[in-house]
This record gives C-alpha cells, structure tokens and sequence, in this order.
C-alpha cells in the first residue's frame, strides 16, 4: 500500500504538473504545488498549499525553501516539473530546464531530508537521449539539447543525493496531450500522471539513479 505523505510539484499551473497536483490531492497527500502567477482559487482541490515561485528568480527559491523551514514542513516527495520548450534564447531553455531543478533540489533538500519517504523525481524527455535522438551526439535543437544537459547534471548529482539518503529518478512523462505535447499527442494527461505516480511509488535507494519511461521501462541515456 502506498504510504501517504506529503508532496511539493514545482511547476503546476498546468498539464502535467497540475494533473499531479489534483490526483495527489484526491489520493489524500498534503499537497504543495509552485506556480509562477496567482491562478483561480478553484484550479486546485481544496487543501492544497499553493506557492507562488519562479525558478529562474534564485530570490524566490530562497523564499519557498525559508516557508519550509520556518514551517518545519517536511517533503516525501519533490517532483521537478517546471520546463519551457520555446524562449528567446537557448541559455534561457537551459536555466529553467537545467540549472532550476538543482537549484531548487539544493534549497529544498533539507525539507526533503525531514521525510520519512525522501524521494526527488526530475520531468525529463525522451528528446533529450543520446541514443534515441542523437545518434550517440547530443541533440542539436534547443529543447533536446537541454533535456539532454537535464540528464547529464542529474548523473552528476545523483549520487550525492542518494549518499544523504534521497531516492530520485528522472522520467520521461510521455508524448502527452498538453499545450507542449500537443493534440496529437497520443497519452492523456491523466495516463501520464497515473504512470508517474506509479513509478515514484516504486522508487527506493536500491533503484535510485533510472531514467525511466511513465510506463517504469527503463529509457537509454
């Protein structure tokens, strides 16, 4: 049976990342989610603690980590969901998709390492594997590109995490019918989110390191 506990989803305004926030809820886990601006107070299930953070504004994690701390809040599980495909720039893909998920994962960590479950998943994308994507060359286009630098740091990191006791994974959430995936997609954004669920569910310290499917099949780097 699934131990429940509590859950922080950074980057929940929409798709994927709301999805989390709405089944959490309903599944009876005190739920936190991160939003950039203030949304309708109905967007989530009541009780869920909503946060108002930019993870490209170092000043704002240091803000959502203080309310952690000042609160004693403990963290079972951070799932990092912030990403943007499109921006003016590719060193603005890269520090929302790659230098935000650690920033935020260092400043929350000590609500992490409060839980009883300490478990960290990264929203990744099967764009960004080497193998699949780049004929063993990192990918070329701007969003593959930094998914693929995501995947590198996470190997980087990974370790440390996993020596202070912290059981992450990074996953790819599907082609999923959203506004990044697009109505062709062929996964629904609840069949995404139940997959996910499922695979932090199985997440221990002996499995710690995967880059995983929705699905739980393990994804080539």
């Amino acid at each position: 049976m699934t131990q429940l506990g509590s859950v922080l989803i950074v980057g929940a305004s929409r798709g994927i990342g709301l999805e989390l926030a709405r089944q959490y809820a309903a599944a009876g886990w005190k739920t936190h989610v991160t939003i950039r601006q203030p949304v309708s107070k109905d967007t989530f299930l009541p009780g869920t603690s909503v946060h108002i953070c930019d993870v490209t504004y170092a000043a704002q994690i240091v803000n959502l980590a203080t309310a952690f701390e000042a609160s004693n809040t403990s963290i079972d599980i951070l799932i990092h969901n912030a990403g943007i495909k499109h921006a003016e720039s590719r060193a603005e893909i890269v520090a929302v998709n790659v230098d935000a998920p650690f920033n935020v994962a260092a400043a929350l960590m000590p609500a992490v390492l409060r839980s009883s479950q300490r478990k960290i998943m990264l929203l990744s994308s099967q764009l960004g594997s080497r193998k699949r994507f780049g004929s063993g060359r990192t990918p070329s286009d701007d969003y593959g590109y930094s998914k693929c630098l995501l995947n590198d740091r996470y190997r980087d990191e990974e370790s440390g995490w996993r020596y202070k006791g912290v059981a992450s994974t990074i996953v790819h959430p599907g082609w999923v019918r959203t506004d990044m995936g697009g109505s062709s997609a062929p996964t629904s954004v609840e069949e995404s989110v139940r997959g996910l669920r499922g695979v932090v569910d199985q997440l221990d310290l002996t499995n710690s390191g995967r880059f995983l499917t929705f699905e739980g099949r393990v994804h080539p780097w």
